[in-house]
């Protein structure tokens, strides 16, 4: 077998594939977690390591990537202009959606089109990778509406259990130890 994907045939690469996903299924989601580590970083290394799971996270983590990667999938073909995302967002800002859409374009998960129009008109739309991440947002999505009442009903605990001035304490003990 090839080590490397581009010099395998898809029959090959295929079949890599089948046997990760196969050997994935068997695994819990902590065995999962556990078996695909990201390097560990010294404590204070600025990078964290190479990882792509916490480089792509910090993309995606953040409610605006989110949410124009989901309004995008709502408009007609995916696609739909500057104005138009706005118009959907009405709490996001022109510098934050300028901002959020460079960065989705730059991770490849929405393109922009610029049309010669006077005035000038640009579109964003999905890519195919960024049409790939809806059924994983969409499993998300349904976790969240599953398990919502849950979560509130802990928050309610919690906050009804632990005094304002605990969280404090906790904060300043912790500063002290670093």
């Amino acid at each position: 077998m090839k080590l490397d994907t581009y010099s395998q045939t898809t029959a090959e690469v295929t079949e890599v594939n089948d046997l990760k996903t196969k050997k994935e299924q068997d695994q819990s989601g902590k065995e999962f977690f556990n078996a695909n580590k990201c390097p560990d970083a010294k404590k204070g290394e600025k990078d964290h390591g190479v990882c792509p799971l916490r480089e792509l996270l910090s993309r995606l983590g953040d409610k605006w990537s989110v949410l124009l990667i989901l309004t995008l999938a709502r408009m007609p073909n995916e696609r739909a202009r500057f104005s138009e995302l706005k118009r959907s967002l009405p709490d996001i800002s022109q510098r934050m959606l300028t901002a959020t859409l460079r960065n989705l374009e730059r991770d490849g998960l929405i393109s922009r089109e610029m049309f010669a129009e006077v005035p000038p008109r640009v579109e964003y739309q999905l890519t195919e990778l960024g049409v790939s991440i809806l059924d994983p947002m969409r499993e998300f999505v349904k976790w969240i509406e599953g398990n919502w009442t849950t979560i509130i009903t802990a928050r309610e605990v919690f906050d009804h259990k632990t005094p304002k001035t605990d969280i404090v304490a906790d904060e300043v003990v912790e500063n002290e130890l670093q």
